[in-house]
């Protein structure tokens, strides 16, 4: 990529399993915590509700939107701060990846499916909630949740980003499927199982990619 290319490139950064590392065992939690809520609401075993949530979450991209479309008894919201109410003790401020960030001229957006109370806890748990020109979270889509081509239409459109002239960084795959398919660059993180990726780049240490895509350019 060269000056000029970088220069106009827009970065898109999910928040979890990429800003911090999956050891962290927060989405763990809340995928534990949303079997809970989801056996509880519709009387179904753990077991049951497991199998539920998996379902949703392959066939809609998360539970939550699963909910919205066959469900309209449970209450969303509540759902949603259950199942992120979890324990953020594994996660540290992080200075050096604030740092990079911070070096690039380059804007910068938080692409989630979280909900955004969520998001901004661990953004500033992180101390990375400054790092960022806004936050999309799954508010913003109605639930049409990554990798639904919705969820990105609509980051375009209300952060101004050519898909052509813009960077997505994503841990999972699926998600950057999509945004390769509208032109996106795609970088996967955190994901040293996956020995092929068919991603533009792949890295497990996103502050250092992150140093080296602004000294490349």
């Amino acid at each position: 990529m060269n000056k000029l290319e970088f220069e106009q490139t827009v970065l898109l950064f999910d928040l979890d399993n990429t800003l911090y590392l999956p050891s962290a065992g927060i989405l763990d939690q809340i995928g534990q915590r949303m079997k809970r809520y989801v056996a509880n609401s519709l009387n179904l075993s753990f077991e049951q509700a497991t199998e539920l949530c998996f379902g949703y979450y392959h066939r809609y991209g998360g539970t939550l939107r699963g909910l919205q479309q066959h469900h309209p008894e449970v209450d969303l919201d509540d759902f949603s701060v259950y199942a992120h109410n979890v324990d953020t003790s594994l996660l540290h401020p992080q200075p050096q990846l604030a740092t990079a960030l911070n070096g690039l001229q380059n804007r910068k957006y938080i692409f989630t499916n979280s909900a955004l109370p969520y998001a901004k806890r661990l953004l500033e748990k992180m101390e990375l909630q400054n790092c960022f020109d806004g936050i999309f979270s799954v508010e913003d889509t109605d639930f049409k949740m990554k990798p639904d081509a919705i969820a990105y239409e609509r980051i375009c459109r209300k952060f101004d980003v050519d898909p052509n002239k813009a960077m997505m960084f994503d841990d999972q795959p699926a998600n950057l499927e999509t945004a390769a398919s509208m032109g996106m660059k795609t970088v996967l993180v955190n994901r040293s199982d996956i020995t092929a990726p068919t991603t533009t780049y792949a890295t497990s240490e996103l502050t250092q990619f992150l140093i080296g895509l602004k000294s490349a350019s």
